[in-house]
C-alpha cells in the first residue's frame, strides 16, 4: 500500500487524556474529550550546516530539539472528567470538593473548588493519548509530560462556553495503544449563554447573582508562562527534560453596550473591584442544583474602558472593556479561583 493511499476521516478521531503522578511519566489515559479541534503535535526543526566544502551548495545538516505542543478547543460540560482535568492543571494547585450549596439531604450534586499551585500537587501533569483517523487504519499517538501553557474561558452570544487550551508537552510518540474501548463515555450537555452573568462589585462580599453588567461576551484566560527554552532541555535527549512553571497571569475583557461612563471613570480613578462570571446548565439528575462553573476574582481593575469610536450614523455604540487580574493581598486572599459543579463526588 502507498503512502497517503487510505484517506482519513477527523470525526473518526478520539482524544482521551489521563494524570501523571510523575511529570513525564506517561499514565493511564481513557476520559474522553469531545474536542471541536486538536492542534498538538510534534516538531524537530534542522540547522543546515555552514560549512567550506569547495562546492556551491551545503551538505550536512543537524537535528534539532523536539518541540511538542499546540491548541485544543472544546466546549465545556462539566460531566466530562478530562474538562476537569484541564482545569486542575491549569490552576495548578489543589482542587476540594464538598456538597453543593443548596443542595437538599441526600442530593448528589458537588462543587469543586480549583485553587492557583505550583503545579507540584499530586498529579503535576496530563498525558494523552490521541488516535488521527478510524480503528482499522488510524494512526494512534501518546504524549507525556504535558502542561496547560495557557486555558481560555470565552462566551458568545447564542453559543456554548468555550474554553481553548494550549498545551506543551515534555515528549511524544507513536504507539498501538488504541484506547477507544476503554474510554470513559459520558452523555454531557454544554453550558448556556442563556444561564450566563458577569458581576462587578466594590468588594468581593458584595457579589450576588442578581446584579450583573449586561454584557454581550466574555474572554477570561490564564497564562502559566511556561519555560520551554534552555531552561527546560539539557544535553543528552532532544526532548524537554523537565518543564518549569513562570509566574501565572490573567487577561479579561468584556464587550457591552455604552450608556454610561462607569467604566471610563474607574479607569480614569484607578478604582478596584471584585469580579465573578458563571454560566450554568441543567438541573442535575437526583438533584436541585444546576451543573455549571463560576469563576471568581477578588481584586481587579480596569487598565482599558474601550473608549468609543463613533464610526458611522447606524450603529450601536459598544465598549471593550478590559481588566487587570491581581491578587488580593488580605490573609486569606487570592487572584482567581473557580468552582465546578457537576455529579462528581471527587478529583482527589
Amino acid at each position: 500500500m502507498g503512502v497517503g493511499t487510505t484517506p482519513q476521516l477527523g470525526g473518526l478521531s478520539y482524544l482521551a487524556i489521563g494524570r501523571e503522578t510523575a511529570l513525564g511519566t506517561y499514565n493511564t489515559a481513557t476520559s474522553a474529550l469531545d474536542a471541536t479541534s486538536f492542534g498538538v503535535v510534534t516538531q524537530k526543526d534542522t540547522k543546515i550546516l555552514q560549512q567550506i566544502t569547495r562546492r556551491r551548495t551545503l551538505s550536512k545538516r543537524l537535528s534539532l530539539g523536539r518541540v511538542v505542543g499546540g491548541p485544543v478547543e472544546f466546549y465545556l460540560s462539566p460531566e466530562i472528567t478530562a474538562c476537569a482535568y484541564i482545569m486542575q492543571n491549569a490552576f495548578g494547585g489543589t482542587v476540594t470538593s464538598a456538597t453543593a450549596t443548596g443542595e437538599t439531604v441526600g442530593g448528589l450534586g458537588f462543587s469543586h473548588t480549583f485553587e492557583v499551585g505550583n503545579m507540584d500537587q499530586s498529579y503535576t501533569s496530563l498525558c494523552i493519548n490521541l488516535r488521527k483517523g478510524d480503528s482499522t487504519t488510524g494512526q494512534v499517538f501518546e504524549y507525556n509530560g504535558v502542561r496547560v501553557n495557557s486555558l481560555s474561558f470565552n462566551g458568545e452570544l447564542d453559543e456554548p462556553l468555550m474554553m481553548s487550551a494550549e498545551l506543551v508537552g515534555m515528549n511524544s510518540s507513536a504507539t498501538t495503544n488504541d484506547v477507544e474501548s476503554a474510554l470513559t463515555v459520558t452523555s454531557a450537555a454544554c453550558l448556556s449563554f442563556v444561564n450566563g452573568r458577569f458581576s462587578v462589585e466594590s468588594a468581593f462580599s458584595s457579589l450576588t447573582s442578581t446584579s450583573f453588567w449586561e454584557v454581550q461576551s466574555i474572554n477570561f484566560s490564564i497564562n502559566n508562562n511556561l519555560k520551554t527554552d534552555a531552561n527546560a532541555r539539557r544535553i543528552g535527549t532532544d526532548a524537554l527534560s523537565t518543564l518549569p512553571i513562570g509566574l501565572q497571569t490573567y487577561e479579561l475583557s468584556v464587550t457591552l453596550r455604552f450608556d454610561t461612563t462607569t467604566s471610563y471613570d474607574a479607569m480614569i480613578a484607578a478604582t478596584e473591584f471584585a469580579a465573578e462570571f458563571e454560566f450554568a446548565g441543567g438541573t442535575m439528575t437526583g438533584s436541585v442544583i444546576k451543573e455549571g462553573l463560576k469563576v471568581q476574582m477578588q481584586k481587579i481593575g480596569i487598565k482599558d474602558a474601550g473608549d468609543v469610536v463613533v464610526g458611522g450614523p447606524d450603529e450601536v455604540l459598544t465598549s471593550t472593556v478590559t481588566f487587570d487580574v491581581l491578587r488580593d493581598e488580605s490573609a486569606s486572599g487570592y487572584a482567581v479561583k473557580a468552582i465546578l459543579t457537576n455529579l462528581a463526588s471527587s478529583y482527589a
